[in-house]
């Protein structure tokens, strides 16, 4: 007999589709793994099925490893630095979805996933923000114990250390930046200084002057931007707070408007939406040291990002 999935839909969506997401740094990408989950579930005899909720994170687990595993050959070739879909929200939105929001993986986190390979993204992901156990992941991922223990230490070293994606040591000799992950979620002092850089750039574009907003960065910031090759960014990280600003200074007379400046929600944490016209043009969002100094600015171009981003 067909199983009727509406209930479980209900249910399981929004976890399976931030696990996907998670994994993949793509919402299109991780909205066409739940649909396909769904639709093969409908056709499927299920009575056997002990544990719905495990076997729904298997599966939407495993195709996202498979996913990944092809989509990691497309993102070695990608023009400039490959960067996830910026999930956003409204900054007044209401105490459920702020409530949602909270539970959400920073933005830099998910750059820096980038770095592990696919069962390393899922063991971390697993345990380190959803709390699984080690005998819970290895049931979802058919392995032991004590190799999930060696992938998620692995997979934390890594995430700890590495420098972001994106050509990093071609386009610079200088040391990649850590930036030591304590935790998953966006703490409110990182919020507080995402909110008060925000306000910074855009009273910036409203006098014409980003030389305020750069001299908050750190000297040896850099800041990413991700056109995809479909409209014009740098194919390399810009370092350096005196680069930045003659980026900025650059780009902002046709692109950066004061009026056309929104103070959103990127993955938990405090960004800006910036459109160009009626059009929108970016999303930028920020990362932070341990020392609370902004050492990272996410600047996503590329159109085929931005179809999510909240009107």
């Amino acid at each position: 007999m067909a199983t009727d999935t509406s209930s479980l839909y209900v249910e399981y969506k929004p976890l399976l589709s931030s696990i996907a997401y998670r994994m993949l740094g793509s919402l299109t990408d991780a909205e066409d793994i739940v649909q396909d989950i769904f639709a093969e579930l409908e056709t499927m005899q299920t009575d056997h099925i002990l544990n719905m909720k495990a076997y729904l994170l298997k599966m939407v687990t495993n195709r996202s490893i498979n996913v990944l595993k092809s989509a990691r050959k497309t993102r070695e070739v990608y023009t400039g630095p490959w960067l996830p879909e910026p999930e956003t929200a409204d900054a007044g939105q209401t105490p459920e979805t702020a409530a949602i929001q909270a539970e959400s993986v920073s933005y830099a986190l998910l750059v820096l996933l980038e770095q592990l390979s696919p069962v390393e993204r899922a063991v971390f992901i697993l345990r380190e923000t959803l709390d699984y156990d080690y005998r819970d992941i290895a049931e979802l991922l058919d392995k032991s114990d004590a190799n999930c223990r060696k992938l998620y230490s692995r997979a934390k070293q890594k995430v700890s250390t590495a420098p972001v994606p994106g050509r990093e040591e071609r386009a610079a000799a200088e040391p990649p930046i850590a930036v030591p992950v304590e935790s998953t979620r966006v703490t409110s002092d990182q919020a507080k200084h995402a909110e008060l850089l925000s306000r910074a750039f855009m009273a910036a574009a409203n006098s014409g002057d980003f030389r305020e907003f750069v001299g908050m960065l750190a000297d040896d910031a850099r800041l990413y931007t991700d056109g995809g090759g479909k409209v014009r960014s740098a194919i390399f990280p810009i370092i350096g707070s005196n680069r930045i600003l003659a980026f900025l200074q650059g780009i902002a007379p046709g692109n950066i408007k004061p009026e056309n400046q929104l103070l959103i929600d990127v993955n938990g944490q405090p960004g800006l939406r910036l459109n160009r016209g009626d059009e929108l043009f970016a999303v930028l969002s920020f990362q932070f040291d341990s020392d609370s100094r902004p050492v990272r600015m996410f600047m996503v171009t590329n159109p085929d990002k931005l179809k999510h981003v909240t009107p």
